[in-house]
């Protein structure tokens, strides 16, 4: 047996050595998760994806260049050939050489000068786009931000009743042999004794359910947070704001004015104006300048002799108008102001959704500072009938029941507060998430 126990307590000594303690405030954990989100990282590659593409945007106005080669061989199956005459003569014979050669190579350069102010309008709505993408990440760093902070105070509920807890099996061991005392001299019974013992028993299976419980979180803050999976994360106090100063009107003003969301729908406004302006402007006309290089080569000879090839170089300017957009681009304009009244709309929606979720939030921090209250004086009141229940158990005016009964409700009143203030804090953070300034 003893050869057991050396192996039972190395095993146990090598797996406490394992696990890495590490002490985190709730700010280092938001400041953590937010540096080893993949979430964010996600949507930096949209910001730079957006970014790209203003980048392309501004290239397609730059002049365009390109060069062709060719190589052409002819087999004349007919050589002779008759050229009429023009003064009504026999036609001339001309005989042609049985094998062709020919080589061609074309430089063209082209630089739009005027295109309806497409490319203008590519330029702004791929700037507008771009803001979009930056403010939903700062609305994934928002809802990341909420994450962590409900992760981590519950993680500080769980060990706020662990302590609890333990303090409460100390108090009921104490009383468990005080009662044993009691019975062997003859003051308790034997069914006194088993039920502080079944008392101890129930606190004991709450404290293997509490613990597993807190592996759990404490394994999914590991990986939120980018820790090692075996860290045991060590808590630090969670303090809570008791008093509410400004009104909802506040909040409200505030959510309304700042909410992403909200904003995003500004700029998607914006983008549709353009989208209007720029169906608009396909009417016009385009104009462009250009030259092109010739270079041909009529001999075998893939250098010609002097004199033996040619290389014309024109340039000119090119005047295009697609007159059909006049009556095709009709239902293109009035999808465009489809697309801009459905952002009115929708911004419309989503005001009254911040409006309901902003007074939900506001409530329930509300609720959660009178609870707080009523279970201070609860505490208060359940210490002074533990105290009074103990009194009477003491004189023999109270049954084990009624003074198991009274430590319970004091436990449970403990563990109702802790519970009611971590609470409280949960729900002011989602009071700030839901005006669109969440901070730890």
């Amino acid at each position: 047996m003893k050869k057991y126990a050396g192996i039972v307590m190395l095993l146990t000594t090598a797996i406490t050595s394992y696990a890495q303690n590490r002490t985190l405030s709730l700010q280092e954990a938001v400041t953590m998760g937010l540096q080893n989100s993949k979430q964010l990282t996600l949507a930096n590659h949209a910001i730079d994806k957006a970014g790209s593409a203003l980048e392309q945007a501004k290239d397609a106005s730059l002049p365009s260049a390109k060069i062709s080669a060719g190589y052409s061989h002819a087999l004349m199956l007919a050589r002779s050939f008759y050229m009429p005459s023009s003064d009504g003569s026999e036609p001339k014979k001309l005989t042609l050489p049985f094998d062709n050669s020919v080589y061609m190579a074309t430089l063209s350069i082209s630089q739009p000068v005027f295109s309806g102010n497409q490319f203008r309008y590519a330029r702004k709505s791929a700037e507008l786009v771009i803001e979009v993408s930056k403010l939903d990440a700062e609305a994934d760093k928002e809802e990341i931000v909420f994450n962590i902070i409900n992760a981590y105070i519950n993680y500080y509920k769980l060990k706020q009743n662990q302590k609890i807890l333990a303090q409460n099996l100390s108090d009921i061991e104490s009383k468990l042999q005080e009662i044993k005392k009691f019975e062997s001299q003859g003051l308790a019974t034997r069914n006194d004794v088993l039920r502080f013992e079944l008392e101890k028993s129930n606190m004991k299976l709450s404290a293997i359910e509490l613990e597993n419980n807190r592996k759990i979180v404490n394994y999914n803050l590991d990986i939120m947070l980018g820790l090692p999976e075996n860290t045991v994360i060590e808590e630090q106090d969670v303090s809570y704001k008791l008093d509410m100063n400004d009104s909802f009107e506040d909040y409200l003003a505030r959510a309304l004015k700042d909410r992403k969301e909200l904003t995003g729908l500004k700029y998607q406004d914006k983008i549709s104006d353009i989208n209007i302006r720029k169906v608009k402007d396909e009417k016009l006309p385009t104009v462009g300048v250009g030259g092109n290089l010739y270079y041909i080569n009529p001999s075998k000879d893939i250098i010609p002799k002097n004199g033996a090839y040619l290389a014309p170089f024109m340039i000119g300017v090119n005047v295009g108008w697609d007159i059909s957009t006049l009556y095709k681009n009709k239902n293109k304009l009035t999808e465009a102001k489809i697309q801009k009244q459905e952002v009115a709309d929708q911004n419309e929606i989503i005001k009254d959704q911040v409006r309901t979720e902003v007074y939900k939030s506001y409530i329930q921090y509300k609720q959660a500072l009178e609870k707080i209250t009523v279970l201070q004086e609860a505490i208060v009141q359940a210490a002074e009938n533990e105290r009074i229940t103990e009194s009477k158990f003491q004189n023999n005016l109270a049954t084990t029941t009624d003074r198991i009964d009274a430590q319970t409700l004091l436990y449970q009143s403990r563990i109702n507060l802790e519970l009611a203030k971590s609470d409280a804090t949960a729900a002011y953070y989602a009071l700030l998430k839901s005006t669109g300034h969440i901070q730890p």
